[in-house]
This record gives C-alpha cells, sequence and structure tokens, in this order.
C-alpha cells in the first residue's frame, strides 16, 4: 500500500510502508503530519493511524526499549547507535547528551549508605580541623580580653556568633569550590564517588549552595535524611537528594 505525507504546503509520495517507517525514524514524518492512502476517507495525522503502519511486530525481537525514553517502540521506528535503541521522538535529545559528554539513563551507578557515611566522616574531619585552626588564629586575642570581665557576657556571646558565621561561610565554600571544580568533596574523592544531577549532569552554583542548606535539614531531623540512603534500594537518595534532585554515583 502506499502512502502519501503532507510536507512543505504539499503532497510527497507515494512511499512504501517501509519508506515511511524510515521517514519517521528520520522525524521527516512526525505525528502531526498528515498522511493519507488509498482507503481512508480523508487526511489524518500520522499519530492516528501509526499502528496500521507497516505489520505489526510478532516477536520480541521486532522492538527494543528507547534508551532516553525507557519505553518500547517498534525497531522499524527507531535507529540504533552502539548497541543502544532510540526512538526517533528521543533522538535528538540523545544526540546532544552524546555531544555534551552528560551520562546517558541507565549508566548511573548509585552510591550506597556506607560509602556515602565514609565521605562524610572525612570531610568532617578535615573541616572540624580547620574551623578550629581559624577560631583560634582569628579569634584567641579577643576571647583573652573578654575573659578580663568574665562577668560581661556581651564580648563572649558576641565572639560565638561571629565564629558561627564565618564557620558556616567557610562550610558552604568549602562545599561549592570542590563540588564545582571537581565534582566531589575531598572525602567524597577519596572514596572514588561524585554528585551530579539526576541525568548525570554537572550541579550549578545555586544547586550546590541550595544542597548545601538541605543537607543541614537532612541532619537536624535526628539525620533521618541522611538514614534514607540506606533505605531507598533504586536511586540511594538522601533527603537533600530529593529536595535538590541530586544523586551521589561512582565516578
Amino acid at each position: 500500500m502506499k502512502w502519501y505525507y503532507a510536507s512543505n504546503g504539499g503532497r510527497q509520495g507515494p512511499v512504501s510502508d517501509e519508506e515511511l517507517a524510515q521517514l519517521v525514524a528520520t522525524s521527516v514524518v512526525t505525528d502531526q503530519t498528515l498522511v493519507w492512502k488509498q482507503g481512508m476517507g480523508t487526511w489524518q495525522p500520522y499519530g492516528e493511524v501509526k499502528p496500521a503502519v507497516g505489520a505489526a511486530p510478532s516477536a520480541a525481537g521486532d522492538t527494543a526499549v528507547c534508551a532516553m525514553s525507557g519505553k518500547t517502540y517498534p525497531k522499524s521506528e527507531m535507529i540504533e547507535h552502539e548497541g543502544r535503541w532510540v526512538s526517533a521522538e528521543h533522538r535528538d535529545a540523545y544526540f546532544q547528551r552524546l555531544r555534551e559528554g552528560v551520562t546517558l539513563p541507565g549508566q548511573l551507578r548509585y552510591v550506597g549508605f556506607w560509602r556515602r557515611f565514609g565521605a562524610k566522616i572525612i570531610d568532617t574531619v578535615v573541616l572540624v580541623v580547620v574551623n578550629q585552626v581559624v577560631n583560634i588564629l582569628l579569634f584567641a586575642p579577643f576571647l583573652a580580653t573578654a575573659m578580663t570581665n568574665p562577668e560581661d557576657f556581651a564580648p563572649i556571646l558576641a565572639l560565638q556568633a561571629v565564629s558561627m558565621l564565618v564557620n558556616l561561610t567557610f562550610n558552604l565554600l568549602y562545599h561549592w569550590f570542590f563540588l564545582a571544580r571537581f565534582q566531589a568533596t575531598p572525602g567524597k574523592l577519596a572514596l572514588g564517588i561524585k554528585v551530579v544531577r539526576a541525568d548525570g549532569s554537572k550541579l550549578s552554583t545555586g544547586r550546590i549552595i541550595g544542597r548545601y542548606f538541605a543537607e543541614i535539614l537532612s541532619g537536624m531531623i535526628l539525620c533521618i535524611g541522611y538514614l534514607m540512603v540506606a533505605f531507598d534500594k533504586t536511586e540511594r537518595k538522601a533527603l537533600h537528594d530529593q529536595i535538590c534532585d541530586t544523586r551521589v554515583v561512582f565516578k
């Protein structure tokens, strides 16, 4: 059966079922393209008639799962690239990701609770040591002066407030610098893991900052936000990962 399709304001064709399937695979014909063949009363969008195009798949080998969407399509409507099948609908997005070096769906290996816990311990030790050194260098002279009048708590409270602010700022800069440059803090680098978006892309500065404060929330609720990693058997997400759409994966 010969098909005709509308393109550039005119009628194109006739084409066979196989030729039409190839036009679909290359996005020349889309679900919105009007098509017609003998026996049809009027021209109709391809998306409404495509189940009738070509022979129905008779075996599992006639279909494949799209590497982008996870949906099953007839192979006649797909293209194959390095062993992966991609539907015509998602072809452009697939090759755009390849050009950008973004990890494709199904390629991420998610990190479990204990490795993440080990990385957190390393980062905590580093930050505690550095913060203590900073506090000693910056505030020791002022603290000695404040202690000369122990009944006056105002200077001591002020120093504590400033110290907390300095430590918070340093911790934030620590996470921002390493995640923006290496996608991982020193603890994560040491254990061969990194932080990415759900699609494998890098984190923006805004997302890094948001994740830092979301992680504080995970710790404030009795560390339940961290423990969620152990109970998520698929993508191993902590609470701050769910809030910021991030994942911790193997490098």
